[in-house]
């Protein structure tokens, strides 16, 4: 019995000295620990992890203005090492003018340990001393002892998770970095290294902040100035002293992600500057920003609804509204019903956009021409349809709302929100890139919480109009009887489909070849023919449709022969170009637009291709650059990016003597932007 008990206290005895107790002091708690057991000839991780009080903190590897950096003296077995500690991203901490580096939570500082000794079983005493200074308003310096007999096995077993102490730590990066020092300030370049997190936060570096590794070469409460390139940015930081052969630092992102440089001296490369300051990264959103988001969102869906490119669409459902103050019940479904259409088709984009970022952008849809040949033969189909040349139960007519027989008008009306939003898409509507820019930088239940909010604002006026109808005796008596007009009403709001088939395919001219424009033509003949071909056999009507769809199918996959031409004068567009005219002291004015793009082509109409542009273009020395985002194209959709933007139109001016850039309104008038120019 006697030798039992000694062998359940020996085993307590030792099991408990692998993770010793944790040391506490008046202002933190700190313990040693282990991530595995070592093998002999090994080796294991080891944490010093600590915790401050509330309102107290400890200091990084370089604590800035003031401060001491963690110390550790070790005392090992003979043959034992240990590395120099690894230290986790820090957090900026000013104070009272000062900038320091630190940690004010749970903090684990990693060492590798190498065992080196003669023992093949047992335990290693490891003993470290460990000297922190924690501080709030005052600075209390604090000495710990800490204690871990480490146990040798044959093969490592697990003791910790060091997963998260991981995750906090700078990522390595190979990126290209030079530094040079002119007079007080040290400009060090960064190119982009391509990987896939990384790409977007070089894309993207607002807020961007470095953290040198070496005390005293950087002024820590000095501005850190960036500026963007065409592959990278610069970092401006006002020197303390001249840095040694390299410069090592850790950036951290406004993504939260962080990574290690090392930074040879020598020209910053020309890639990495000459785009301006980047717009400052959103700061992560409280509850009022999500709501005040959501609110703009909501403005910006209502407005939506006045846009061009919505007319043709929402014309369907005037005939709905028309008839709705005699159908009651089912009219109130019905725009329920639509109104959920809109919301499924805005989450699904926003689904989209937040999952794929940069890679699209707003109205991405239409940059496929299989896309907008398609919308064009499903427009053709719904005019021929209002035009009353053609019925088909539930089908297209149903589509236009037209008549009081269809088989399924609930599912009608929910597909005619899904046209509409699809449509509606190439316009941008006030306060909705704000929305729409915040929704991507978030993410998650945030983005879909603004996409919501942006559908609601597009439906409720069909929604809200239906419901006032139906529900209000007085607006529903003056609502014209049924009769021989809702046909001429129809097929008078058939004019703006047949626009809106004609302007699509004029999008799909500028995707495709000379002889794909001829096969759409083509293929939207053979559609007309089996929709309406009175006299014909009835059998051959679905060949001539299966025929139109062949024929656009070959019609998409030809490729363009030249790109889009603006009638202005211009330059295509390169950030590589604007760069350079940056650094000729040449002002540029950038203009992203897109075929599809209603708002860009009615400024493009009423602004720029006015002889008072034109004027104060030549007046100014102004370069008018061009980007054309018709087809998808990585550099104009990594240039909205770094402009928080997700769509076009895009207008940057870049002013002389390097002044920041200055993003324009979407809706231009002509006085606005030659007034930017002459200054």
């Amino acid at each position: 019995m006697f030798r039992f008990l000694a062998f359940v206290f020996a085993f307590i005895a030792l099991g408990s000295a692998v993770k010793a107790a944790p040391v506490k002091t008046a202002h933190l708690t700190t313990e040693l620990i282990a991530e595995t057991t070592v093998t002999p000839g090994g080796q294991a991780w080891l944490a010093i992890q600590h915790t401050p009080l509330k309102g107290w903190h400890t200091y990084w590897q370089n604590p800035g203005d003031t401060g001491l950096a963690p110390k550790v003296t070790w005392t090992l077995p003979t043959g034992v090492t240990v590395s120099e500690l690894v230290f986790p991203t820090p957090e900026v901490q000013p104070y009272m003018g000062l900038t320091n580096f630190g940690y004010s939570g749970e903090t684990a500082l990693l060492a590798k340990l190498t065992n080196g000794s003669v023992l093949k079983d047992g335990v290693l005493p490891i003993r470290a001393q460990v000297d922190f200074l924690v501080c709030e308003k005052v600075c209390v310096p604090e000495t710990v002892n800490l204690t871990l007999d480490l146990k040798v096995t044959p093969k490592p077993e697990p003791l910790s998770d060091f997963s998260a102490a991981r995750a906090a730590l700078p990522q390595k990066m190979q990126a290209q970095a030079t530094y040079a020092v002119s007079g007080d300030t040290l400009t060090l370049g960064l190119l982009s290294p391509g990987t896939a997190g990384a790409a977007n936060d070089f894309a993207r570096p607002g807020g961007a902040y470095l953290f040198p590794l070496s005390r005293g070469v950087i002024d820590p409460s000095a501005r850190q100035a960036i500026e963007l390139g065409p592959q990278g940015f610069t970092v401006s930081l006002k020197t303390k002293a001249t840095p040694e052969a390299q410069f090592e630092a850790v950036i951290r992102f406004a993504s939260g992600r962080s990574y290690q440089i090392s930074a040879t001296e020598g020209t910053p490369p020309p890639a990495a500057r000459g785009l301006g300051a980047p717009p400052q990264a959103r700061p992560a959103i409280n509850l009022m920003g999500v709501v005040t988001a959501m609110s703009l969102a909501f403005v910006g869906g209502l407005i939506l609804n006045l846009m061009p490119c919505v007319f043709p669409v929402l014309s369907m459902k005037l005939l709905a509204l028309a008839r709705a103050g005699h159908e009651g019940a089912a009219g109130r479904r019905e725009s329920l019903f639509y109104g959920v259409g809109v919301l499924l088709t805005f989450a699904a984009l926003g689904g989209l956009l937040s999952w794929l970022g940069s890679a699209l952008g707003w109205g991405f849809q239409l940059q496929s021409p299989w896309v907008t040949a398609g919308l064009s033969l499903l427009l053709l189909a719904v005019a021929l349809n209002m035009s009353g040349l053609f019925e088909v139960g539930s089908g297209l007519q149903s589509l236009a709302g037209g008549r009081l027989s269809v088989a399924n008008p609930d599912v009608t009306a929910l597909l005619t929100g899904v046209l509409a939003v699809v449509v509606a898409a190439p316009c941008t509507a006030p306060f909705m890139a704000t929305a729409i820019g915040v929704a991507l930088a978030q993410g998650g239940v945030v983005s879909f919480a603004i996409f919501l909010a942006l559908g609601l604002g597009f439906a409720l006026p069909v929604v809200a109009l239906t419901f006032l109808i139906t529900y209000v005796p007085a607006v529903a008596a003056r609502m014209p009887r049924p009769g021989p007009w809702m046909d001429r009403l129809r097929q008078i709001l058939a004019v703006p489909m047949y626009a809106a088939a004609l302007w699509m395919g004029w999008v799909f001219a500028q995707q495709v070849s000379g002889l794909g424009l001829f096969a759409l033509g083509l293929a939207c003949a053979l559609l007309t023919v089996g929709l309406w071909w009175p006299k014909g056999p009835r059998v051959l009507r679905p060949v001539f449709i299966v025929m139109a769809l062949a024929v656009t199918a070959t019609a998409a996959v030809q490729k363009p022969d030249t790109p889009v031409r603006v009638a202005v004068d211009h330059e295509a567009f390169s950030t590589a170009r604007i760069a350079e005219l940056r650094a000729q002291n040449t002002p540029v004015l950038v203009n992203l637009t897109a075929a599809w793009c209603v708002t860009c082509k009615v400024n493009e109409r009423l602004v720029f291709e006015t002889q008072a542009f034109r004027d104060a273009v030549k007046a100014s020395g102004t370069v008018y650059m061009v980007g054309d985002w018709t087809n998808q194209d990585a550099a104009i959709s990594q240039y909205l990016s770094q402009n928080g933007r997700s769509g076009v139109p895009l207008y940057v001016y870049y002013g002389r003597n390097n002044a920041d850039p200055l993003v324009l309104g979407q809706l231009l008038s002509t006085r606005d932007v030659v007034t930017v120019l002459k200054k």
